[in-house]
C-alpha cells in the first residue's frame, strides 16, 4: 500500500490519540481505495466487511434512491460503511462519492485486531459509533440538517481531525441541559485556546506551513487531555475544550497543564526547517446556573480576550 503519513491518518477520528507506531503494522495491512464522482462505494442491503475512512473527497449518503438529496455528506475524517462491519448485517444506505475520493479500506480482521491491540482505538470506535446513533436519532425525530448547509459535510474537522464547532455547538447544549437537571453541586468549566499572532505567522510563513502548526498545536492539546476532557476546533485558530463535572481549581490546573505541554513541545517540520515555536493564550470560564450555551461561550471568549490584551502566551479568567 502507498505510504500515508501521519497527518492524514490523525485526521481518522479512530487513530486520534494512538500510538501510530505500534499499529503500523495493522495500518499497512490495509489497501487504499480511489472513487470517480458518482462511482457507488457500498449499497444498501449488500453484504459488506470492509470499513472506509476517507482521507480526501466526501461521499453522499442516501438512505433510499441515490437519485435524490443525500441525508448526509461526510468527509475527510469520517468512516463509513462500520455499522455493517460490527453487526455483521447488510449495509443501510448507499454511499456515492460526490467528487473524487480517496479511501483507506480497512477489513474487519485487521478492524478487531486494532480494537484488541489499542485501548484508544476501542473508545475512539464507540465513540464514533454513538455519535452515529444520536445522528440517527435526531433524523427520527426530524432534527437532522439536511440541504446545501455546510454542517451536513459531517462533524470532524479535515485538518487536525478533531470535531468541529458544528459539533461542538451540539455536545455544549447537552452537557449544559445535563448539568442543569444534575443538581446544584454540578459544575461545567470551559477552556478556549487561540494560537498567538498566527495571522503574521501565516501571511510571513505561508498556509503550508500554517496548516501544520495548526495540526500540531491540536495534538499537543489532545496530549495533555483525559478522555473526559472534549476538545473541538472552535475557529480558524481556536479550540475549545469542555470540561464537565469539573471545579474552578481543577479547571485551572488542566489550563495550566495544556499551556506547559504547548511551551515544553517542539514543532517538528516535515521539511526540517526551523520556525517560531508558536505560543497560545487560554481563557478559563465557569458555567453559572441558568447560563445558556452562548452566554458560556461568550464569557470564555471575554476571559480569552483578557490574555491576549494582557501580553498573550498566558491564562485568564
Amino acid at each position: 500500500m502507498q505510504a500515508i503519513d501521519d497527518a492524514e491518518l490523525r485526521r481518522i477520528r479512530l487513530f486520534q490519540a494512538v500510538d501510530l507506531e505500534s499499529i503500523r503494522g495493522l495500518i499497512d495491512a490495509c489497501t487504499l481505495r480511489t472513487l470517480e464522482p458518482g462511482e457507488v462505494l457500498v449499497s444498501a442491503g449488500q453484504i459488506n466487511r470492509t470499513v472506509y475512512f476517507i482521507l480526501s473527497g466526501r461521499v453522499h449518503i442516501h438512505l433510499d434512491a441515490i437519485e435524490g438529496a443525500p441525508a448526509a455528506v461526510l468527509g475527510p475524517g469520517e468512516s463509513v460503511a462500520e455499522m455493517s462491519v460490527i453487526d455483521r448485517r447488510p449495509v443501510s444506505a448507499h454511499v456515492v462519492a460526490a467528487e473524487p475520493t480517496s479511501l483507506l479500506a480497512m477489513d474487519e480482521e485487521i478492524l478487531w485486531s486494532l480494537v484488541r491491540s489499542s485501548h484508544a482505538a476501542a473508545c475512539n470506535l464507540l465513540v464514533g459509533l454513538t455519535s452515529r446513533l444520536r445522528h440517527a436519532d435526531a433524523a427520527m425525530v426530524g432534527e437532522a440538517i439536511v440541504g446545501h448547509d455546510s454542517r451536513c459535510y459531517g462533524t470532524v474537522d479535515a485538518l487536525t481531525g478533531l470535531h468541529n464547532r458544528f459539533w461542538l455547538e451540539g455536545a455544549l447544549e447537552r452537557r449544559i441541559e445535563r448539568a442543569a437537571k444534575s443538581g446544584p453541586s454540578h459544575q461545567l468549566a470551559m477552556i478556549m485556546v487561540d494560537i498567538d499572532y498566527f495571522r503574521s505567522f501565516n501571511e510571513r510563513y505561508g498556509r503550508t506551513y500554517g496548516d501544520h502548526v495548526l495540526f500540531f498545536v491540536s495534538q499537543t492539546i489532545c496530549n495533555h487531555l483525559r478522555p473526559a476532557e472534549i476538545i473541538a476546533r472552535y475557529g480558524d485558530d481556536e479550540f475549545v475544550v469542555l470540561l464537565p463535572g469539573v471545579s474552578l481549581n481543577t479547571a485551572r490546573e488542566i489550563s495550566e497543564r495544556i499551556h506547559q505541554g504547548m511551551t515544553d513541545a517542539v514543532p517538528a517540520l516535515p521539511d526540517g526547517k526551523s520556525i517560531p515555536h508558536p505560543t497560545i493564550s487560554i481563557g478559563l470560564a465557569m458555567w453559572q446556573r441558568g447560563q445558556s450555551a452562548a452566554e458560556l461561550l461568550a464569557e470564555t471568549e471575554r476571559a480569552l480576550a483578557r490574555a491576549k490584551n494582557g501580553g498573550r502566551d498566558c491564562i485568564s479568567e
